[in-house]
């Protein structure tokens, strides 16, 4: 179905001269994503409705996607694992948001090191897209930092157990995303702009 929407999307822009032969690898990319993020969240929060735990995953999907965007991280290299940790981040831990508590302590304990996960290793590149310009991975850590301290912020304003827990698995999920071990652990290059090649 991916396919066929890609394909037909493709020789639509082309036959509408809006892409060239040469864009053609960055539309498909870009079409791609576009399709995997709405069949996902669509499949996510009707899970989500289903186990009654719409409005802790719209927190998480919203906060968790803003992080990334800035922060990047790790890519499943099949399909196959990208549903199993979408499901994973969004469904089981909204389930464990929604019946467990979890102590301050071990919260606080999240924020502080996804505190320096970030400074360290913010952004994180893949092979698909390394970050080559010096000045973008800068003002993405930047940005990175200032949505995290904007996350601690609010979550210690609202005094929220749940909001705090959410804020917590989000920047514990993002910080795992990141760093180098988890690259290594499934053998895919780290700091990819390093050894990128025209």
């Amino acid at each position: 179905m991916k396919e066929v929407f890609v394909s037909n999307s493709i020789n639509y822009l082309i036959k509408n001269n809006a892409c060239q032969e040469k864009d053609i690898k960055i539309f498909r990319y870009t079409l791609e994503s576009i399709y995997s993020f709405f069949t996902k969240t669509s499949v996510v929060l009707l899970l989500s409705v289903l186990f009654g735990t719409f409005k802790i995953t719209i927190f998480i999907l919203l906060f968790y996607c803003l992080l990334r965007g800035f922060s990047f991280g790790i890519h499943a290299t099949k399909n196959v694992y990208c549903w199993i940790t979408t499901l994973g981040i969004y469904i089981i831990s909204s389930l464990f948001i929604k019946f467990l508590s979890i102590p301050n302590f071990y919260i606080y304990i999240v924020y502080l090191l996804s505190f320096f996960f970030i400074l360290l290793w913010a952004p994180a590149d893949t092979p698909a897209r390394p970050l080559l310009s010096k000045k973008k991975r800068t003002v993405n850590k930047m940005i990175a930092l200032c949505l995290f301290s904007f996350y601690i912020v609010l979550a210690l304003f609202l005094k929220n157990p749940n909001f705090n827990e959410i804020i917590a698995f989000v920047l514990l999920i993002q910080s795992i995303c990141i760093c180098p071990l988890t690259y290594k652990i499934f053998h895919i290059p780290y700091n990819n702009y390093k050894s990128y090649k025209k």
